[in-house]
């Protein structure tokens, strides 16, 4: 009997360690409560301070599963969001291409000139250049260019590429304050006519003073917008997809890049 074929691995934006960091806090917490009891029973009120830790590990993981194939499949949803607006034709650059599963789509969609780029940190390592690499050779598209950098400082020439993507990146950027640089960057690098398509947390104001300063900040440096929408206006987002903490200020950005004479 044949091995099955290897598969590429494609984990979704949440750590698999945060989920285990919350409900083993909360399982600690448990037990002690539990020992101290058998002492003093009044130590029972101890397991009330499990309680917050295991509503965000229920949160997180139930938001993992809701991303993933195995739930509402939304991280490819999103990803097929992005493909329809930025087209099939020129080279593209994926910023934060992660474990690259949304430049494969793209490059077995349509063959093509592909650069992806991650600054890939040591706690993301199921995100890591390695795995993007075995993923695209696995999908067969081992043409990808994956380079290392940061998104508020992209190492490529201004007007490299026809098109340029991102999913839900440029908020996680840890090197600027001000992360609509992110965004100037990858219009900075897109050809005249060229196309765009950002999905983001644009409207959360922990990451950005408003959706206003990232819109103004793009048509600043030549972008032209075609369409700036909550994610939750165009897919229904299940609880807890809705909330603050996880997808409820993403905001899908599209345009293109105005022409010169």
């Amino acid at each position: 009997m044949k091995d099955a074929p290897e598969r590429p691995v494609y984990p979704t934006w949440i750590k698999p360690s945060r989920i285990r960091l919350f409900l083993l806090i909360s399982a600690a917490d448990l037990v002690v409560a539990a020992i101290a009891a058998t002492f003093w029973r009044p130590a029972l009120a101890i397991a009330v301070l499990a309680l917050p830790f295991l509503y965000i590990g229920i949160v997180i993981a139930l938001s993992s599963y809701r991303l993933s194939p195995r739930g509402d499949d939304l991280q490819a949803k999103i990803h097929q969001l992005i493909i329809d607006q930025v087209g099939a034709d020129g080279r593209l650059l994926d910023v934060g291409c992660g474990s690259a599963e949304l430049i494969v789509k793209l490059a077995k969609a349509q063959p093509g000139d592909y650069v992806g780029l991650d600054f890939w940190p040591g706690e993301w390592r199921q995100y890591g250049r390695a795995q993007a690499e075995h993923n695209a050779r696995l999908e067969g598209v081992p043409g990808i260019e994956f380079v290392h950098g940061t998104a508020s400082k992209l190492p490529f020439d201004d007007a490299s590429f026809s098109r340029v993507v991102s999913s839900l990146t440029f908020h996680e950027v840890k090197d600027v304050c001000d992360k609509a640089i992110g965004v100037t960057e990858a219009i900075r690098v897109l050809k005249s006519g060229g196309r765009f398509a950002f999905v983001d947390l644009f409207d959360d104001p922990g990451s950005y003073p408003g959706r206003e300063r990232v819109i103004e900040a793009i048509t600043k440096v030549g972008g032209e917008l075609e369409s700036a929408r909550c994610l939750s206006e165009i897919m229904p987002l299940k609880w807890p997809m809705d909330t603050g903490k996880v997808l409820k200020y993403a905001v899908v950005i599209a345009g293109t890049k105005r022409t010169t004479d």
